[in-house]
C-alpha cells in the first residue's frame, strides 16, 4: 500500500517539476511573458490557447502539483476499500469530500 501511495506522490511531483521546467525553458527561449486571462475552461486546460505556450505549460505544472495530494487521497480511499478497511475508507472519503467542497467554494 505504501509503495503505491509513494509512487503516486513521486510521479506527481516529478511530472509537475518537469512541466514547470519546460514552461520556464519555453519562457526563456520564446520570450513570451503573457499569462492566461479570462477563460479557464476545461478546454483551455487541456488544449491551451495557444497550445503549449509557456504560461499554459507552467499552469499545467502548478495544477499537477496541486492535484498530486488529492490523487493520493483518492488512491488511499481505493486501497482501503480493496483491503476492506471501511473505517479508513470512510475517513479518506470524507477528507476527499471536504477538499472537493473547499475547491468548489474557493475556500482554503
Amino acid at each position: 500500500m505504501e509503495d503505491l501511495l509513494s509512487t503516486v506522490l513521486r510521479t506527481g511531483v516529478l511530472l509537475s517539476a518537469a512541466l514547470i521546467l519546460i514552461g520556464l525553458a519555453l519562457t526563456v527561449v520564446t520570450g513570451d511573458l503573457s499569462c492566461p486571462n479570462g477563460d479557464m475552461s476545461m478546454g483551455w486546460l487541456i488544449w491551451g490557447d495557444p497550445f503549449l505556450s509557456p504560461s499554459h505549460v507552467l499552469f499545467l505544472g502548478f495544477l499537477t502539483l496541486i492535484a498530486t495530494p488529492v490523487l493520493r487521497i483518492v488512491a488511499s480511499t481505493i486501497v482501503y476499500l480493496k483491503i476492506n478497511d471501511r473505517a479508513f475508507a470512510a475517513i479518506t472519503a470524507l477528507v476527499l469530500i471536504i477538499l472537493a467542497i473547499g475547491f468548489t467554494l474557493g475556500v482554503g
